[in-house]
């Protein structure tokens, strides 16, 4: 059961970390960059996160909605990668 939590995490990461090329394209500011950054470096150590069901839910959720935002601003940069497959 947890592994399956701990896949389903490694999911919402992933699909966020995949879109940094896209996201760097739009000239996003310096704190968002470095929010992916220190994401990238804790995506690493996730087996030793602990929580819960809700926890994970809650950033299943999140992390549609910020899918969701990136549809527009996505949709006004050339050539976004369509052939990526996101995860999420």
């Amino acid at each position: 059961m947890q592994e399956q939590r701990y896949s389903r995490l490694k999911n919402c990461l992933q699909t966020i970390l995949e879109l940094e090329p896209e996201l760097e394209r739009l000239q996003l500011p310096g704190m968002f960059r470095n929010d992916l950054a220190l994401l990238k470096q804790h995506f690493k150590k996730i087996e030793y996160i602990d929580f819960c069901e809700e926890d994970l839910q809650r950033l299943e959720m999140a992390t549609a909605k910020f899918l969701e935002e990136l549809r527009l601003p996505f949709s006004h940069i050339s050539s976004v990668s369509t052939n990526r497959g996101l995860l999420q």
